[in-house]
């Protein structure tokens, strides 16, 4: 009787806390006065959703909610959505019996099927630079509501890069900003370090001068071709800094260190250039 007592004052605690929050600071959906308000922004905007039955009502995110009749996004019905069947995926991704929703749009006609392609960087307490840019079904792959054109959704996977630029490969494809790499072999290709690839026939070195280029690297002995750490790789002949050749390095010492430096047994380097 007295867990029950003390249950029932949390709880009452808990409304009068909520009760007493200003509408200003208040986020997501909220059943005031036997309406379902929206509120969103900073200071939050206040609306009231007049086509959402409150005691069906159900929150998913602060953005989606849904009722028995209807699914809603920041308010807004999203039409043919089933709410029996609907559920959140991840990102601006959703789903229900039927299609697949970013946002509010229907964006798939295979709701069975439709999920998104995994970010591996993107976990609870991580929340990357990229999200979850991608989504597919059993014919298409999705950025947002843009099928990336010829990508292959059975094998279609996200490389996970640095400050939110897109890589993706598929078996046949390299996909730099959701546009094919000219040349690459998708079910070969893989990072080395955070600045060089390689595929089973060649080798590129990702510059980030004042236009981003993926510039093929020359005289690569590939099978051999392994990256240090972010700006200097090797193969079994040369050490590179970025796409050029560090003249003079010792391959078996030669070790990346930090800030463009490096070091091995003849000396230091900075910007693949001896000191």
């Amino acid at each position: 009787m007295l867990k029950k007592i003390a249950a029932l004052g949390l709880a009452i605690f808990g409304l009068s806390l909520k009760s007493c929050i200003p509408d200003g600071l208040k986020s997501g959906y909220q059943i005031e006065d036997n309406q379902v308000v929206f509120y969103h922004g900073f200071p939050a905007s206040r609306q009231v959703i007049g086509q959402a039955d409150p005691k069906s009502f159900k929150s998913i995110k602060d953005e989606y909610g849904k009722d028995k009749n209807h699914v809603f996004y920041y308010g807004k019905i999203i039409p043919q959505a089933d709410p029996a069947s609907f559920k959140h995926l991840a990102g601006a991704y959703s789903k229900d019996k039927n299609y697949g929703f970013t946002r509010d749009e229907i964006i798939s006609h295979d709701g069975a099927h439709f999920e998104i392609v995994p970010n591996p960087n993107e976990k609870p307490g991580n929340v990357t630079a990229e999200g979850i840019v991608y989504a597919r079904d059993r014919e298409k792959v999705f950025r947002d509501n843009v099928p990336v054109a010829g990508a292959d959704p059975a094998t279609f996977e996200f490389v996970p890069m640095f400050n939110g630029n897109y890589l993706a490969r598929d078996r046949y494809h390299v996909f730099w900003h959701d546009q094919p790499l000219e040349g690459a072999d998708g079910e070969t290709f893989k990072a080395v370090s955070e600045f060089h690839f390689k595929d089973k026939n060649k080798a590129w070195c990702l510059s980030l001068g004042r236009e981003t280029a993926w510039v093929p690297m020359t005289g690569v002995d590939v099978p051999t071709f392994v990256g240090l750490k972010r700006l200097y790789a090797k193969d079994k002949n040369q050490v590179y800094y970025e796409d050029r050749v560090v003249e003079g390095a010792d391959l078996a010492t030669f070790e990346e260190t930090e800030n463009h430096q490096a070091k091995d047994k003849n000396g230091t380097y900075q910007s693949g250039k001896k000191q």
